[in-house]
């Protein structure tokens, strides 16, 4: 009895000891576990402000993007308008019509008033209307939407033969710019297009101490402004 009750006490002792083991191996894990969460916790807490910091960057960023896709695109408009205006002005540099110069404004040309005008006269020579068909056929299928200026010009002489007509050589050089329209908008120019001025005794291009400069100055110019 006394060995039964030996083991049995053995027994007993022994078990308390591994629970007690147990117990403590079990709260060293648990211990283990709290401080593997709390640092999962600071990890996890650091990754969360990188996330955010990543986020305030890329919202940055797309802001930034939107705002060069914008500079972009008026580049683009800017760029497609410079060449436009460039083929515009390729357009305009090409070879101008037989007996046309060059202005500032457009083209022009001269006509000698000798050829559409008899001395003293603003009725326009069949000479002269012949000329001018072929004019405003030009500006028909050239200048299409162009303000055509027509100035008339004489020489210094003052008017004698016609003097009864005309009031003076301005006078006289009103109404042969105005005859010249005139038969421009039957020839198909269109009238708000169409401008009537007379410079009379002005802007002479020769001298008028000769015939041949004197001629030159009597004259009628057709401006293109465009």
């Amino acid at each position: 009895m006394n060995r039964l009750k030996a083991l049995s006490t053995f027994t007993v002792l022994v078990m308390g000891l591994i629970i007690m083991g147990c117990d403590k191996q079990c709260k060293k894990e648990l211990a283990g576990l709290k401080h593997l969460y709390n640092e999962l916790q600071l990890k996890n807490q650091d990754l969360q402000k990188r996330l955010d910091e990543c986020q305030d960057k890329n919202t940055k960023l797309m802001t930034q993007l939107a705002d060069k896709t914008t500079q972009l695109e008026e580049v683009q408009t800017e760029l497609a308008a410079l060449k436009a205006r460039k083929a515009k002005k390729v357009v305009s540099e090409a070879p101008l019509p037989a007996g046309w110069q060059k202005t500032a404004t457009g083209a022009k040309i001269t006509l000698a008033s000798d050829i559409l005008f008899a001395p003293g006269s603003a009725t326009l020579s069949q000479r002269g209307r012949a000329r001018l068909r072929q004019i405003a056929a030009t500006i028909r299928n050239t200048y299409p939407n162009a303000t055509i200026r027509v100035y008339g010009f004489t020489d210094s002489d003052p008017i004698k033969k016609s003097k009864k007509l005309w009031k003076d050589n301005l006078d006289l050089s009103a109404n042969r710019a105005m005859a010249v329209v005139r038969l421009l908008r039957k020839l198909g120019i269109p009238a708000e297009n169409l401008e009537a001025i007379g410079m009379g005794a002005t802007h002479f291009i020769a001298p008028n101490t000769t015939p041949a400069g004197k001629a030159r100055n009597r004259r009628v110019e057709i401006v293109v402004v465009k």
